[in-house]
């Protein structure tokens, strides 16, 4: 899976980008067809917002989470999206 990172309005330490990054490849547990990935970090008045996008075949999902702490607002991003991922899959079968 290749992830693209985004900062906006801040400059993200290196850690933080790893945690990221470490975070969305427990999705590749639940759907190993994930092509492409996208994790956008924004600040806005100390507060955190998380979106993550991912590409699976012929279709895209896109999660938003936000809170005050932005490790959370990535673990609340992630299982959101790997929720989705279940669901998505669970979908594919019943084709």
């Amino acid at each position: 899976m290749i992830i693209e990172f985004t900062a906006r309005h801040f400059k993200a330490p290196d850690q933080l980008r790893e945690y990221a990054e470490n975070e969305m490849n427990r999705l590749t547990r639940y759907f190993d067809r994930i092509t492409q990935g996208q994790i956008i970090l924004i600040h806005e008045n100390n507060h955190y917002s998380v979106e993550i996008n991912i590409s699976v075949p012929n279709d895209k999902l896109n999660v938003k989470e936000s809170s005050d702490n932005i490790t959370k607002s990535i673990d609340r991003a992630v299982d959101t999206m790997v929720t989705r991922v279940k669901k998505y899959k669970q979908k594919l079968r019943h084709f």
